[in-house]
């Protein structure tokens, strides 16, 4: 079971703008057998980014410092484009490969930003999917367990 917190390194990615090239993406839900993954896009570039640790809500941003977590350069979470992939995408192309995982504080702060700078943005099935019941939540629980 793919978790949400996990990073993968995307080689030709297209992006929203039809341009295509290498991206970390963060996976931000849990999804089941047939829920998409829903991906968020990373840049190390800072073009005019402020360097805050953390929530930059007016930019729909989440700063993450170089060297303390996966990532070794400072690095901007970009929460305005959530990319949903299907599960068979992302097992079955050779240009996807899981390539680490932050911690669930981080994963959780980085949602939490998402829905403070994006909420009117994002679509309601995509809401559930990143913040689930309570009843979902345990319905994914006993999926990993009944696996092992």
């Amino acid at each position: 079971m793919k978790v949400r917190g996990t990073i993968y390194l995307h080689h030709n990615l297209v992006y929203h703008d039809g341009a295509i090239g290498n991206k970390y993406l963060i996976l931000l839900n849990t999804p089941r057998e047939k829920d998409p993954f829903l991906l968020v896009k990373t840049t190390s570039q800072k073009k005019n980014k402020p360097s805050t640790p953390g929530c930059i809500c007016s930019m729909s941003l989440f700063f993450i410092p170089g060297k303390k977590t996966f990532f070794p350069l400072d690095t901007w979470v970009q929460l305005y484009e959530i990319y949903p992939i299907e599960g068979k995408g992302i097992r079955n192309n050779p240009n996807i490969r899981k390539v680490g995982e932050l911690d669930a504080k981080i994963t959780a702060d980085i949602i939490n930003c998402l829905f403070e700078a994006e909420e009117e943005n994002i679509p309601q099935w995509f809401s559930e999917l990143l913040r689930p019941t309570l009843e979902i939540s345990l319905l994914k629980l006993q999926e990993k367990f009944n696996k092992k």
